[in-house]
């Protein structure tokens, strides 16, 4: 009980800040762009769209999703709401308070996958209102009559979920423990570019091992025939870096 009233404080105080706006925010970034690519030129071109167009809208979007933005969104959800006793200070007032550490913490991170969640159900709201949109902007394709394969659309947002467990786990981490917002989504941002430049660039063996390279690797035809494995390896990533980083903070009576 003491853990469910501990989220729902952490979700009322999330809510209140940026953190709620900035998910909705994130979510409706790509489709906001195809919608105004399809105002503009059309659906994509290739015998593929015009024959296939809403599951090819949502694997476009499922694509860009996964690859860059859903990443960059997980570095900055797990900045943004540590900071949020930074910049009350009132972690003194937390750890003090008769809530126990652990369910402060498992709150915390339970509020980040919320948010995680409800990036990606948004973004599949958003990129509907996009299809139907294009229904009306492009009648001569008659978009709403054509098949959606929903449970594609639901696999890769597995994909896109479970790729980043681990990412999530080391970047909560990071930021329960950097006063400073910009140190863990520098951190952050560099491990991602370099994970994503080690798997389709060079291709490189430690890709695999590495957790910020973990969201490009289904789209590498060397790595993704071994998807399953690295989604189970970022979930273990996910329990060894949320277990250092609960250690780390019960051993501490004061985050400076």
């Amino acid at each position: 009980m003491s853990l469910v009233i501990s989220l729902r404080s952490e979700i009322l105080k999330s809510k209140r800040t940026a953190a709620f706006y900035f998910t909705l925010i994130g979510a409706a970034v790509i489709p906001s762009l195809m919608l105004f690519m399809i105002i503009a030129d059309g659906l994509p071109s290739g015998k593929k769209a015009s024959a296939d167009p809403i599951n090819t809208l949502f694997n476009i979007s499922s694509d860009m999703t996964s690859l860059a933005l859903f990443p960059i969104f997980i570095v900055l959800a797990c900045t943004l709401l540590p900071q949020i006793e930074f910049k009350n200070s009132t972690w003194k007032q937390v750890l003090t308070s008769p809530q126990k550490k652990e369910d402060v913490f498992v709150a915390k991170f339970m509020s980040i996958h919320l948010l995680m969640i409800l990036f990606l159900v948004a973004g599949h709201l958003l990129t509907w209102i996009v299809v139907i949109a294009s229904h009306f902007i492009l009648p001569q394709f008659d978009i709403l009559s054509h098949p959606f394969n929903a449970a594609k659309v639901l696999e890769d947002n597995a994909h896109t979920y479970l790729s980043g467990l681990g990412i999530c786990a080391i970047q909560f981490w990071v930021g329960l423990r950097a006063r400073n917002f910009i140190v863990p989504v520098a951190i952050g941002l560099a491990f991602w570019l370099l994970g994503t430049v080690l798997v389709l660039e060079y291709k490189s063996s430690i890709s695999p091992y590495f957790p910020y390279s973990f969201p490009a690797i289904r789209f590498s035809p060397v790595f993704s025939p071994d998807i399953k494995r690295i989604e189970w390896l970022s979930f273990g990533y996910s329990v060894l870096f949320l277990i250092i980083g609960f250690m780390d903070f019960k051993r501490r009576q004061k985050l400076k």
